[in-house]
């Protein structure tokens, strides 16, 4: 696990958005509890005022228990605790919560605490940060704030601390004009150890120079033993944004935000241009920091159930040394953008994509409009309303205009309503076009807009989006306060009163009042942002054949540049310096000054899951009475037997997944379809599903993981769409429509190789051991990728796809194959069960020949099957990229084996231990670690990496690194052991109780016998598993390294290398 540094801009919006196929994505949160985190760039459609409630996560492992808020109002207006005066107090019923607002008294800090009976506690400070110019100057400094402090003067405090904690979650983001310090626990005394470290960061941060270098940017010799090596750029940051500069969708949605504003901090990249972070002096950044990061510029912000008034006492200890001053907050004001006379068009140039369906179809084209400052909440609301109305589902005007023209692959990035600014915006565009469809696009975008003025929007569609909200409101998922801390603070930074944003139902309200007195409410706001609106940018982006050549060329002046200016005294400097930060990443600590929680803060027995089994007309069902606040969730696993399912389907079960119920069923077609399902359910999702074996590799499961869940009135309508759904999907009705959902999902997938690269470079090397790893390849891997390329650039070939997936859904779609889960307050089981009853009836199969209930098996753990490896070929598949993602799997032991807890520390201290150091300090790549998965496949791997050599000789590395145990302490372990509890005891849902074992297989007993060879393993442990698995000439089954990166010396002629040009 390591820090992933989000760009606001890219990823706060995916918090809180209104999306028509937003449905819950339960079976991967569970499934991928403790893996690595998804570090993709979000790029969502339409944003909502509203997502607190939507996605915003609320934990509740008491069975028992109801979601309400955590007391009575304890404190009132006016009241002083600990140097702050309360200013407002507000009960927010919809959210279960009550909100206190409070200032500090002298520094006029001010803080939002959110009362709710949560134990899952979290707390961020924000800044407002308004860079001048594109140095990444914000960036930068909210890196090197968190590499030492005052009070804990070590190297990286930050990433120490994520083996020292039982953290929810940590970290940090960087947005437009904003820098975010969060995290969150469910342990009173980890809370107060980590908001220590948090607040000595923020406001008492070393910034040492050298931790500018490393983090920033700086020249070194490329040898660092030789001063005569040549001189290259480098640094953590530098060569984060050059990877995230690789993607075509990051280009263009910067350019459209920097251009819309071309007046304010927004023009500005906050996360650093590439050519321009080496401008950035140390001096700079300093300054930066004792402008910006004072109490005065300081919001605070507190959730869950734990005391108010110690937070209070902790912040005010730190924070009370400071005085208040008016003037950080003035100097850190975004000013409005002026309105533009008439609109701008503007051009733009990105690299080819290799992975495109039509080489000659790489444009993108979009027109985006400035809307209305964000301080207006009502108006905002509307305006997210209005973008989801306007592009969400196949009834709305641009799904119809854009999608189903078939012009291009999909919406352009950042399509929809978005407040990540001061003013909001909406775009609209499409990818996947030839240059000259220019014209035609920009056409059918103004026409959308013209009959959405004259024709409105059909009532029942508005009533969709507020059933939708209705049911967020209810909705729980985990980290409601994160998701409730990001939200609030889009509009809290530009001084919005906080507690306005949490209030739903008011909003939900205001807007009813509008459109009852005016039903052309609607309409005359697309007049007003759409049609009217002079201040609109119009962006059109194709590649260039020599785009990545001049960016070298670029980076090679600018380095010239600064190389043709050092004196001799300088160069000295630079090698010294070089050697110095070597040295630093070398030197061995004093950690005792850092906080910790101890092994012993472990409960050695686990919390018991609750649930029972029922057969249901010979279907095994599984039920869970808990608090879901008036929700039933359903889940279905429709299990394949690998021996029964043909293998030349195989590559077709993703595909079905994921278009099965956009099709139309039944008497609906798919726009129908499409607006009954979301007038009753959060969307009907469904999931290809690979189930590890605990003991035999080659026993793994495999099938579809469908899920949904409603208001409880809605029970019925929600499994009759599902009966729909399973009896009569209607492939035929458009052949056209599919092959746009094939060209979506193949752009979508090319989009995210950039951002996911080592998750690809993983899946790749484990697919060498076969069975389920090969399967996971198959479907969810390079194979994959190239397979929807494929189809979607053959319209001829659509009658055989469709002809495949009616024989997919005749194997799929039947009760031989079903088992089924409900989560439901104890009052709405009995009906939920009735109901899905005449579900299963309705549904064709023999249900006497039901073997979907194998999971639950006699694991034998004397006989461990052991994979044969198929190939240790190295792999590099040639992108264009400007850094590297790169894996090598090394086969160990399934989940049932004693050794696999062994291994799962073992991999926890590699990872923080030794590749972090390796790879990211030393080599300079964003992020690097060891993943161990449930089927025994232990993955080194490297994330926006410089360096080929020098990261594959750190995997090669690893395990001798463990068997030498003078490398780490028995304190190290139980640091690794409390890492691996972060996940192991993660919060439950009430919607997720019990459907770890429905989903694997994996039993309490199963997992309690884990938890104590976990919290059992010694030293002796770890060297015995390194010696036996990870050291290359022992039993140690290992792949080949696998590679996505730019062409490379390293793998070029060199016959150990197969080399694959991504493109072909």
């Amino acid at each position: 696990m390591f820090r992933f540094r989000s760009n606001v801009r890219q990823c706060a919006n995916a918090v809180f958005r209104l999306s028509t196929y937003s449905s819950r994505n339960i079976t991967k949160n569970t499934l991928k509890r403790g893996t690595i985190f998804n570090q993709a760039r979000c790029f969502s459609s339409t944003t909502s005022f509203l997502k607190s409630a939507t996605s915003a996560e609320t934990v509740n492992t008491n069975s028992n228990a109801t979601i309400s808020n955590s007391s009575a109002i304890q404190f009132k207006v006016g009241d002083q605790l600990h140097n702050y005066v309360v200013e407002s107090v507000e009960n927010v019923p919809e959210l279960c919560l009550t909100a206190y607002k409070l200032r500090h008294l002298k520094t006029g800090a001010e803080h939002l605490h959110i009362a709710r009976d949560d134990s899952n506690n979290m707390f961020a400070v924000s800044f407002r940060t308004t860079p001048e110019n594109s140095t990444g100057v914000a960036h930068i400094l909210e890196h090197l704030a968190l590499c030492g402090s005052s009070k804990y003067p070590v190297r990286d405090p930050f990433m120490k601390m994520l083996t020292r904690s039982l953290s929810t979650f940590m970290n940090a983001f960087t947005g437009s004009d904003y820098t975010m310090y969060p995290f969150s626990t469910q342990n009173p005394r980890d809370f107060y150890n980590l908001l220590s470290i948090y607040l000595d960061a923020a406001f008492h941060p070393r910034l040492r120079e050298l931790d500018f270098m490393q983090e920033g940017w700086r020249l070194e010799h490329s040898d660092l033993n030789d001063p005569n090596s040549p001189l290259v750029f480098k640094g953590v940051v530098f060569n984060e944004m050059k990877g995230v500069f690789s993607s075509p969708s990051s280009i263009y949605v910067r350019s459209l935000i920097n251009k819309l504003f071309p007046d304010n901090t927004y023009q500005n990249e906050s996360g650093g241009d590439p050519l321009c972070i080496p401008s950035l002096s140390y001096d700079e950044l300093k300054d930066f920091h004792s402008k910006h990061y004072h109490p005065s510029n300081a919001k605070f912000f507190t959730y869950g159930n734990f005391s108010l008034e110690q937070h209070l006492k902790e912040i005010d200890n730190v924070i009370g040394n400071f005085e208040e001053n008016a003037k950080y907050r003035e100097l850190s004001l975004v000013t409005d953008q002026q309105r533009w006379p008439k609109e701008q068009y503007q051009k733009l140039v990105c690299q080819n994509d290799p992975l495109a369906a039509y080489a000659d179809k790489q444009t993108t084209i979009g027109v985006s409009y400035m809307l209305d400052s964000i301080t207006d909440t009502h108006e905002n609301f509307t305006l997210a309303i209005l973008g989801s109305l306007l592009i969400d589902g196949p009834s709305s005007p641009f799904y119809e205009a854009l999608i189903d023209s078939g012009l291009g692959s999909d919406y352009s990035p950042f399509s929809g309503y978005h407040k990540l600014t001061k003013q909001s915006l909406f775009s609209i565009g499409l990818q996947g076009i030839s240059k000259d469809q220019c014209s035609t696009v920009m056409k059918a975008i103004q026409m959308a807009f013209k009959n959405a003025y004259s024709d409105g929007f059909p009532s029942e569609r508005v009533d969709a989006i507020l059933h939708r909200i209705e049911l967020s409101t209810k909705h729980q998922s985990s980290n409601f306060g994160l998701g409730l801390a990001m939200n609030v603070n889009t509009y809290w930074n530009h001084d919005v009163n906080p507690i306005q944003c949490l209030r739903v139902n008011e909003h939900v309200e205001h807007f009813k009042r509008q459109l009852e007195a005016d039903p052309n409410y609607l309409k005359k706001k697309v007049k007003q942002y759409f049609l009217d609106n002079t201040h609109k940018l119009v962006l059109e982006m194709s590649p260039s054949e020599d785009y990545e050549q001049k960016l070298e060329e670029a980076e090679k002046r600018l380095l010239d540049e600064k190389v043709s200016k050092l004196t001799q005294n300088d160069r000295d400097q630079i090698y010294k310096n070089g050697k110095l930060l070597l040295e630093s990443q070398d030197a061995n600590e004093d950690l005792s000054i850092l906080p910790t929680l101890n092994v012993k803060d472990i409960s050695r027995s686990m919390k018991k899951t609750v649930f029972e089994r029922v057969t249901v007309n010979e279907i095994p069902v599984q039920y869970s009475a808990q608090p879901t606040n008036g929700i039933v969730y359903f889940t279905g696993v429709l299990q394949l037997k690998p021996e029964n399912f043909p293998k030349k389907l195989i590559p077709y079960l993703s595909l079905f997944s994921q278009v099965m119920t956009k099709l139309g069923a039944g008497p609906w077609d798919r726009r129908q379809l499409d607006q009954e399902i979301q007038m009753r359910t959060n969307g009907l999702g469904s999931l290809f599903h690979i189930v590890d074996h605990p003991t035999h590799f080659d026993k793994f499961q495999q099938g579809l993981v469908i899920s949904s869940h409603c208001l409880e009135r809605n029970i019925e309508p929600m499994f009759n769409l599902w009966t729909e759904v399973f009896n009569r999907i209607r492939f035929d009705d458009d052949h056209d429509h599919l092959l746009q959902l094939i060209r979506i999902s193949a752009a979508e997938l090319a989009a995210g190789v950039s951002h996911n690269g080592h998750r690809y470079a993983m899946n790749r090397a484990a697919s060498a051991f076969g069975g389920a790893m090969k399967l996971r390849e198959l479907t969810n891997g390079m194979t994959s990728l190239a397979y929807f390329r494929l189809m979607a650039g053959s319209p001829d070939k659509i009658k055989e796809i469709v002809k495949n997936l009616k024989e997919v859904a005749e194997i799929v779609l039947n009760t031989q194959n079903l088992r089924c889960a409900i989560n439901a307050e104890a009052a709405s089981i009995r009906p939920s069960l009735n109901v899905l009853e005449q579900f299963i009836q309705s549904i064709r199969g023999d249900n006497q020949k039901n073997h979907a209930n194998e999971m639950k098996q006699s694991f034998d753990t004397s006989e461990i099957v052991m994979p044969t490896l198929q190939s240790t070929k190295n792999e590099h598949f040639v992108f264009p990229f400007s850094t590297n993602f790169l894996s090598r799997s090394v086969f160990c032991a399934p989940f049932q084996h004693p050794d696999f807890a062994k291994l799962r520390i073992a991999s926890s201290l590699i990872s923080s231990k030794f590749l972090h150091k390796e790879i990211r300090e030393k080599g300079g790549a964003y992020g690097g670690g060891a993943r161990f998965d449930s089927g025994g496949v232990l993955s080194y791997y490297s994330y926006r990496d410089p360096q080929v050599s020098q990261t594959i000789d750190a995997f090669d590395r690893a395990g001798e690194w463990l068997i030498r145990t003078d490398n780490y302490s028995d304190q190290d372990i139980d640091e690794s052991k409390l890492q691996v509890f972060q996940s192991v005891d993660a919060p439950i849902m009430p919607s997720e109780q019990g459907l770890e074992y429905f989903l694997t297989g994996i039993d309490d007993d199963m997992r309690q016998e884990y938890r104590l060879r976990l919290l059992d393993v010694q030293k002796a442990d770890i060297h015995e598993v390194a010696e036996r698995y990870l050291v290359r000439g022992s039993q140690s089954l290992q792949s080949g390294v696998v590679m996505l990166g730019p062409s490379s010396d390293v793998t070029a002629n060199n016959d150990k290398w197969k080399v694959r040009i991504a493109s072909e």
